[in-house]
């Protein structure tokens, strides 16, 4: 059985082998993913088929697409990359899209471009921040709930003393 996935990985590779590839690395667990190249049908392609093998390799929990070297992104080309989320997401990689340059941000909204439930940050920092998992005590806390030990001492009282 793993013949038959070495065999089409090469047949992959092979296909492939003429167009550009996106830069990829593993780091904390995440495909940071940072594309360098203009886009159009066959790099879309090559670049969702080396996104899922890498996913699939590593087990890697999420996914950070940088588009910050990208200076236009149209709503095709955009619509692609939102399929390539979804895919990531279907594989059990969470996606963080990152660095979109201001200009393309306006030009995909006014071009009707679906970013409902993106997820998106300044840089890459901020989409390892928000890729962080909450603590315990911040994912089950009820923030209505009053606790009797965050309450300030009583004056002229300190914490834990009895009389």
């Amino acid at each position: 059985m793993p013949r038959r996935g070495i065999r089409w990985f090469g047949w992959l590779m092979t296909l492939h082998a003429d167009i550009p590839g996106v830069s990829m690395q593993v780091s904390r667990d995440v495909v940071v993913a940072s594309i360098q190249v203009d886009l159009n049908d066959d790099v879309i392609a090559r670049f969702r088929d080396d996104l899922l093998q890498r996913i699939h390799e590593t087990g890697s929990r999420a996914v950070i697409l940088d588009v910050s070297s990208l200076e236009t992104l149209d709503a095709e080309e955009f619509a692609a990359l939102r399929g390539i989320i979804t895919m990531s997401t279907i594989m059990g990689a969470e996606s963080v899209l990152v660095g979109l340059q201001p200009g393309v941000v306006s030009a995909l909204i006014e071009a009707g471009a679906d970013v409902d439930g993106l997820r998106a940050a300044v840089n890459l920092d901020a989409a390892f921040d928000l890729l962080q998992p909450k603590p315990e005590s911040e994912a089950g806390a009820d923030p209505d709930v009053d606790r009797e030990e965050n309450l300030p001492p009583e004056s002229g009282q300190m914490p834990g003393y009895e009389p």
